[in-house]
């Protein structure tokens, strides 16, 4: 299928990239001549299927596949500024509609050479180790606030699959000529985005459009950008350089530097204490090779093509940028206004992650009225708050309710705390038995709903309350009273017969432990006795002493002994056996 006749929405497969030491990308389609022409949707003419991202809604556009001439009518005015401070040109305001502003020489010091703020740091400019600086999952260091994004402006922030974008609202030009002849109506716009790492970060904290409008006019003229990414996490290093849809140079390096399971570099587990492990040996020697062969890429193997090119995109946490581009002192790359660090988080660092970054940071995001104002909007400044005067009135005028005191509780105050809730707070067995005896009712409540054995606070008077249940037990709702089953001489005899039992079944027991602790240290002893005696016969004895050996032995024709003294001994009772022998004449 050609270019001309993919329908828009509907997208096509891409073709995948070698991994040889040049790869390109894939084919750029047949490029249109016509500059201002604009698709039905108003876009560029040159936004295919095959570039649009279903997911946000918009078109990304490699800059080799964007026309040679192709400029949107607002930009026209940058692409004949020179050098020349002199130089008059004329911009188109979005927000103006149709309207002209001209404005006198623009970027006048920048174009004779000078630099206005001398003591700013310089785009991109690498500043050592700085624990404050933020990592990649701050997503960057590019300003993600600013005073970008006002209601009135052409430029605004926008966010596409976590990627920053600086996003400038540009008029369709046909729209904008049918526009001009119906009087002057406002024509309809689209969003024309690029990555925010092509933008140096003082630029983005101006936030002047005249500056990023020259900047942005810069990168649409470029077909063949040359960019070099490079990204190192967790032992993992890829890096390669790019020049258009080829990759000119690539390599991948890994080592052994993360601890399994556990996570971390081994030199962030070295800052607290020291360990001494096998694993932990290799880790060390794995981050001192890594570091090695990357400085000797990044200066020697790759210092040319490094040098030639625009900039150089990297992906790195603040701990790990002084392996990847040196320290402020000993810079890997000479030209330090040229490193920035992409606005996204790359993955695992492979050639395949790091060529789909190139392709995000060389794309063109091209999006309708309406998804460009979706994608800004979180950007927007937020409205303002009402006045904290009339906040003020507010309270004033709002009549204050003030809580009536609660008044304590006292226990003299109260008409339903009767005596026998007193006994029973004062813990006097004695009066809890006359009481009940002359009639008081365990059941009723006080002013704060407590009944009187709800305010005994020791075994003794709760009991005296049981024991009057247990020889009255039909006297009073003993349930509405919350006193327990009741106590009497025959339960008092149960109970300790109870408790009798469980210690003697406990003593029981303790006995039987005993024994059978003193049979199984018996047996234990017993066991050990034979396995020495069996260790004792199983081993070689000495031929003098008939004692153990039990380190290496002294040998004599075929004895052996246990030591010199036996040797010597042994041999005199042979000599002696023999002369006996010889005397006796057998």
């Amino acid at each position: 299928m050609t270019a001309e006749s993919e329908e828009p929405g509907t997208a096509q497969p891409e073709s995948t990239a070698s991994s040889g030491a040049r790869t390109s990308f894939r084919p750029s389609a047949r490029k249109g001549r016509g500059a201002d022409t604009t698709s039905v949707a108003g876009l560029p003419i040159f936004c295919r299927a095959r570039h649009f991202a279903r997911g946000a809604n918009v078109y990304n556009v490699p800059l080799w596949d964007l026309t040679s001439r192709w400029l949107p009518e607002e930009l026209k005015a940058f692409s004949s500024v020179s050098s020349a401070s002199s130089a008059k040109v004329a911009v188109v305001s979005a927000d103006a509609g149709i309207s002209r502003i001209a404005f006198q020489a623009a970027l006048g010091a920048e174009s004779d050479g000078e630099d206005p703020n001398p003591t700013a740091p310089k785009a991109g400019t690498y500043r050592g180790d700085d624990e404050d600086a933020p990592s990649d999952s701050d997503q960057s260091e590019t300003g993600w606030e600013g005073p970008l994004g006002g209601e009135s402006r052409v430029w605004s922030r926008a966010a596409v699959d976590g990627g920053l974008l600086l996003l400038r609202r540009v008029q369709a030009a046909a729209l904008l000529l049918a526009a001009a002849e119906e009087g002057g109506a406002p024509a309809p716009s689209y969003g024309l985005g690029v990555s925010a790492a092509l933008f140096s970060p003082e630029f983005i904290a101006e936030g002047a459009d005249v500056s990023l409008d020259k900047r942005l006019a810069q990168i649409l003229r470029t077909r063949e950008p040359h960019f070099a990414v490079c990204a190192l996490r967790s032992g993992h290093f890829a890096g390669a350089v790019f020049r258009g849809q080829e990759a000119i140079v690539h390599k991948a390096i890994h080592r052994y530097t993360v601890r399994a399971k556990a996570g971390g570099a081994q030199s962030s587990c070295d800052g607290g204490k020291t360990v001494k492990s096998v694993g932990s040996s290799l880790r060390r020697y794995g981050e001192v090779r890594l570091a090695e062969e990357i400085k000797e890429l990044m200066t020697k193997t790759w210092a040319a093509e490094l040098a030639a090119c625009e900039l150089v995109l990297v992906s790195v946490s603040n701990r790990m940028k002084s392996t990847l581009l040196g320290t402020e002192k000993e810079p890997f790359l000479p030209e330090s206004a040229k490193v920035r660090k992409m606005p996204f988080m790359v993955g695992k660092p492979t050639f395949e992650a790091i060529r789909e970054a190139y392709l995000r940071v060389a794309c063109v995001t091209f999006a309708d009225e309406k998804t460009a104002e979706v994608l800004a909007a979180r950007f927007r400044p937020a409205p303002a708050k009402p006045a904290p005067v009339a906040e003020a009135a507010v309270k004033q005028a709002a009549p204050k309710i003030e809580a009536a005191p609660v008044k304590p509780y006292c226990e003299d105050e109260d008409e339903l705390y009767t005596a026998l809730h007193a006994a029973a707070a004062a813990e006097d067995e004695e009066l809890i038995t006359a009481l009940l005896d002359d009639g008081a009712n365990p059941c009723v409540r006080d002013g704060k709903g407590r009944v009187p054995y709800h305010l005994c606070y020791t075994q003794r008077t709760r009991d005296a309350f049981r024991r009057y249940r247990g020889s009255n037990e039909e006297e009073w709702d003993w349930g509405e009273a919350r006193v327990p089953d009741g106590i009497n001489d025959e339960t008092d005899q149960k109970k300790r017969e109870k408790e009798k039992d469980k210690n003697k079944r406990k003593k029981d027991k303790a006995k039987a432990n005993k024994v059978q602790a003193k049979e199984e240290a018996d047996e234990k002893l017993r066991k050990d006795e034979e396995e020495r005696k069996m260790l004792e016969a199983a081993q070689s004895k000495c031929d003098s002493c008939s004692k153990p050996l039990v380190s290496k032995p002294f040998s004599r024709l075929s004895f052996l002994y246990c030591s010199p003294d036996c040797v010597k001994t042994h041999m005199r009772e042979l000599q002696a056996e023999a002369a006996m022998k010889r005397f006796s004449g057998t």
